[in-house]
């Protein structure tokens, strides 16, 4: 159904009371995402949870769940592999294709299929989340309406950010993890200009997810301390462990995608159906290999985990699943098993740490926590994230120095194994290549004055048009700075200069024609900074000014300077050598006309 634009615009104006900006409009669809965001997190989580014990599926399969969960699965399935396939896994790589390659746009009708094949997904107790598909659900919303409204495409696309940061803040009840996450792994800019509407969002969402819910955390709150300095070398161990496990992981995973392909070709509603029938045979060894293994996460945490057979078990098993059920591209997310993959090498490390130096280990939980944050890291590549979200999730600052030893460790040993992370892997398998870090900041991290012209040729304020033309003859320069005194006063094209001479003007000064509002550009600011101002002012190049005083010229910086940085020369903008026979014949046939 179309939504009148009249009513759209009515309900805005309604809102600001008749003043209407699209900065206005794009405030208020800010806080309407955001708290949508939180609507749909606890909706998503109740209804799973409620849909999973309804069919039996969060413990070892009888025939009942078996029946119920692969009717859920099949038609889940279906959805995605027929209608939508933009639904299959977490959605974070399809948000982050659609704000590269669609300017931010979601249609809606992917939006809902996306809550509905991942709520039916879910409950078949396959082994993954539903964090990943909330981010996905919630930036879709976020796409939806700055296009209702007709917003700028810079402005859907901050509304898809801002999305996602309200779907992970009210997932996980962590606002400051969500700003963080969404600036590293969505955006990929930690410095983004969106940071303002994306913490409004989170803190919107997380507000409406707890009213809606209870002020309640992720998990129940825990004390932990550092009992003794030399302790730190065993969380040390649990980032190692993590790095080298991690890659191990994403390997498995992308084996057995090309597997998958190899086999049974492009029938993907089979590997989606063959995976709920392996996760059934695995749940009759530990049913705690179902569903994304919250409550076996929180019994680590609480140290209740003591036998180091039943960690390596749940771990084998919760590593074999999530794998299959990831690679299959049925809809779901992998923070929390993520994290629980972590949290079991975590107490593994701990039990055998306090088991031979039991009086400076802390408890069991503590590693259990370190090594959900270092996990994390080495699969999600979210090093911030992984530290700040950990630290929400338990709001423990005592933990916070093991926590960034392991992560840190744990992210650089790992980007030795891969590059990438999750996400950007499986996009890269099915031909998709996400912007990288490092296309973001590679005209950030050169500055102008690495690329500016230091040798500049200026004209003198007081000189005529006359005089002007015969010093410029011969030289193919489009523009010149204009000085008075050694200051800067203006800028002046050849062409102004050849269309005054042609006109007959030749004794005006080149005072009086030159462009006194000087786009300026300063030595220590990017060629981003540059480019951008290039382009938005349509002009071919920028005087390069001091800090101390803007009228002082210390070079001048091109669109061709700044692409030969990077080994590219621009053949159709070369500047035409200035010709005075032709301004001559110009000039006698305007006189004669």
């Amino acid at each position: 159904m179309k939504i009148p634009h009249s009513f759209k615009i009515s309900i805005i104006q309604k809102f600001f009371r008749n003043e209407i900006t699209e900065e206005r409009t794009y405030f208020a669809l800010t806080l309407i995402t955001g708290a949508a965001a939180g609507v749909i997190a606890v909706s998503l989580s109740k209804l799973t949870h409620y849909l999973m014990e309804l069919f039996g599926t969060n413990a070892a399969f009888t025939k009942e769940a078996l029946f119920l969960g692969g009717l859920s699965i099949l038609i889940s399935g279906f959805l995605t592999t027929r209608f939508y396939p933009s639904t299959s896994g977490s959605g974070i790589p399809g948000v982050r294709v659609s704000l590269a390659v669609y300017h931010g746009k979601i249609t809606i009708h992917s939006t809902i299929a996306k809550f509905v094949t991942s709520t039916l997904s879910l409950a078949s107790g396959i082994s993954l989340g539903r964090e990943g598909p909330t981010v996905a659900i919630a930036s879709g919303l976020g796409s939806y309406l700055g296009y209702l409204f007709h917003l700028s495409k810079k402005r859907v696309k901050a509304l898809v950010a801002i999305g996602s940061a309200g779907g992970i803040a009210a997932a996980f009840n962590t606002p400051i993890a969500a700003v963080v996450f969404t600036l590293e792994e969505i955006v990929g800019d930690l410095n983004a200009k969106v940071l303002g509407s994306i913490i409004i969002s989170s803190v919107v969402a997380s507000v409406t997810a707890s009213a809606l819910q209870g002020n309640n955390f992720l998990f129940s709150t825990l004390d932990y301390s550092l009992q003794d300095p030399r302790e730190l070398l065993f969380y040390l161990v649990v980032g190692i462990l993590c790095s080298i496990i991690g890659p191990l992981w994403m390997n498995s995973v992308l084996k057995v995608r090309e597997l998958n392909l190899k086999i049974f070709k492009g029938h993907k509603l089979t590997i989606i159906l063959l995976t709920f029938f392996l996760m059934a045979l695995l749940s009759q060894i530990d049913p705690a290999v179902l569903g994304s293994g919250h409550q076996t996460l929180e019994e680590a945490l609480l140290s209740l985990i003591k036998d180091n057979k039943v960690i390596v078990t749940l771990f084998l098993l919760k590593f074999v699943a999530t794998s299959i059920c990831y690679s299959s591209g049925v809809s779901g997310g992998l923070f929390l098993p993520t994290l629980m993959m972590g949290a079991m090498l975590g107490s593994l490390v701990g039990n055998i740490s306090h088991e031979f130096y039991p009086g400076i280990t802390s408890n069991v939980g503590a590693y259990a926590l370190v090594g959900m944050g270092a996990y994390f890291a080495a699969v999600i590549r979210a090093p911030f994230t992984s530290i700040i979200m950990v630290f929400e999730l338990t709001r423990d600052y005592n933990i916070m120095l093991p926590l960034m030893i392991a992560n840190v460790t744990s992210y650089f040993i790992s980007s030795k194994f891969t590059s990438g992370s999750i996400y950007e892997r499986i996009s890269e398998q099915d031909g998709i290549h996400l912007p990288s870090r490092e296309d973001h900041d590679v005209l950030e991290t050169l500055l102008v004055e690495e690329a500016m012209i230091t040798k500049v040729k200026t004209l003198n304020a007081t000189n005529t048009i006359k005089e002007t033309v015969y010093e410029i003859v011969g030289k193919d320069i489009s523009g010149y700075p204009v000085l008075r005194n050694g200051r800067l006063v203006g800028m002046i094209s050849t062409s102004v200069i050849a269309q005054n001479y042609a006109k007959g003007n030749k004794e005006l000064r080149i005072s009086e024609v030159a462009n006194k509002r000087i786009v300026h550009v300063y030595r220590d600011q990017s060629l981003l900074v540059a480019f951008h101002k290039l382009k938005k002012y349509q002009i071919s190049r920028l005087p390069v000014v001091s800090r101390l005083n803007d009228k002082d010229i210390i070079g001048i910086i091109t669109a061709e300077n700044i692409v030969s940085q990077f080994g590219y020369h621009l053949q159709d903008e070369q500047p035409k050598e200035f010709n005075l026979e032709n301004l001559e014949l110009t000039n006698e046939k305007s006189s004669k006309s």
